[in-house]
This record gives C-alpha cells, sequence and structure tokens, in this order.
C-alpha cells in the first residue's frame, strides 16, 4: 500500500498527470459531438454506425494515449536514475512493478470512463432528437473500459522491457504500422495482433473475429507482456 500511494502522490505531482487526462477527455467529447450532428445522414444510421465515434475514440485514442503516457513515465524513470532510487527505497521488486501497473490500470481505467460517461452524456441527447440509438450495452462499456487498461498495462511493460523513452513509444506507435504491413502477408491471422484486437473488441464494423476471442486474445497478451517485464524487471541492473 506505501508503493501505491507513493506511486499516486508521483503521478500527481506530474503537470502531464493532469493535462494529459484532460486533453484526451475533451478530444473524445469533441469528436463524439461533432460526429453526433451526421446522426441520420448516410453512413450515421445504424446503432453500430452511430456508436462508432464514441466507443473507437473511447476506446482506441484513450487507449493508445494511455499506453504512452505509461511508457513514456516508466523509461523516463530510467533515464533520470529515479528507478534505482525507487528500488533503494522498496528492494521487493515485484512488488514495485505491481504498484506502478495498478496505478497506470486505474488511471487507464478512470480516464476511459470518463472519457464514456461525458461522451454518453453529450451524444444521447441529441440521437434522441432524431429519434435515434447508439445501442449501447453494459458488454460494450466493459469492452472499452478493458481496453483502456490493458494498453496501459501494455505501456508499462513496453517502459520496463526496454528501459527508454524513445524506445518505448517508438515501439507502441511503430507497432500499428507493423500489423499493417505484416497482415498483408498473414491474412486474416493479422486479426489477433494487438491493435487488429480492438476493432472486434469494441464491436467496430469491419470485424472479422467475436468479441469474445479478441478479449480473450488481448487478455493473454497483456499477461504475456507483464510476464515478460516482471522476469526483465527482476533479473536486470536498472543502471546499466
Amino acid at each position: 500500500m506505501t508503493m501505491l500511494n507513493a506511486d499516486l502522490v508521483r503521478l500527481r505531482t506530474l503537470r502531464s498527470g493532469y493535462a494529459v487526462p484532460l486533453i484526451v477527455v475533451a478530444t473524445v467529447v469533441g469528436i463524439t459531438a461533432a460526429s453526433m450532428t451526421e446522426a441520420g445522414a448516410e453512413g450515421m444510421t445504424t446503432a453500430t454506425q452511430l456508436r462508432e465515434p464514441l466507443t473507437a475514440s473511447a476506446g482506441i485514442l484513450v487507449a493508445v494515449v494511455s499506453a504512452l503516457f505509461a511508457a513514456m513515465r516508466v523509461g523516463g524513470e530510467y533515464r533520470y536514475g529515479t528507478m534505482g532510487q525507487r528500488l533503494l527505497a522498496s528492494p521487493r521488486r515485484t512488488r514495485l512493478l505491481a504498484a506502478t501497473l495498478t496505478v497506470h490500470g486505474l488511471l487507464g481505467l478512470v480516464v476511459g470512463a470518463v472519457s464514456l460517461a461525458l461522451g454518453l452524456a453529450v451524444a444521447v441527447p441529441m440521437l434522441e432528437a432524431e429519434n435515434l440509438s447508439m445501442g449501447m450495452t453494459t458488454q460494450i462499456v466493459a469492452a472499452v473500459l478493458f481496453a483502456c487498461v490493458a494498453f496501459s498495462l501494455i505501456g508499462v511493460c513496453c517502459g520496463v522491457i526496454f528501459r527508454s523513452q524513445p524506445a518505448a513509444t517508438l515501439v507502441i506507435v511503430g507497432t500499428f504500422v507493423v500489423e499493417k504491413i505484416v497482415g498483408m502477408f498473414i491474412g486474416d491471422a493479422s486479426a489477433y495482433l494487438p491493435y487488429s484486437l480492438l476493432t472486434p473488441l469494441l464491436r467496430l464494423e469491419g470485424a472479422t473475429i467475436s468479441q469474445a476471442a479478441a478479449a480473450t486474445s488481448l487478455a493473454v497478451t497483456t499477461a504475456g507482456l507483464v510476464v515478460l517485464a516482471a522476469w526483465l524487471f527482476t533479473r536486470r541492473d536498472v543502471t546499466s
């Protein structure tokens, strides 16, 4: 609990700890509001089409930004040597990593939930005025929040594995490009790559696998990265 509180304090003392979530939430609300003005027009009539601006922005934008934020923060601890200081104060590495994962997972969850709630508060009245509905369900809400948490944990893992802000950021951003290139060669199997899993998970148009399969695959991918990060974190010298 002490390490968890310390991690929360470190997060609160960063300006980016406030600025990034606020900007992301505002962006999601802005995208949703702008998209709902087209409700009823061609391409914005079905529940899936009406839901997509909100679920895609809350489930993809928030998830990716959360991953980048976590990776940069953890990578920064290696860059500035604060990771070594934290280990001197708390030599039990597994607990330290667990606290970091928990804090960023909670941050992703909160930002995702606030974005989704405010987006719905804007979208629902606009759609009701047009006698339309996006058909938002508890299952879809859970999927959006799961995506935000999972990618937050992936960001932490990238920071630990690569121990560098630029490298971790490049991997998170570059993976999207790599997926597109690899997808041209592996066909339908590309649906199981991390970014591609977001389409069926959030029930966006173009999904080729089920939501359950996507959720399971993302959970396995995240768990695998957490195990790898933990294994490396407990064995490597943080100063090298």
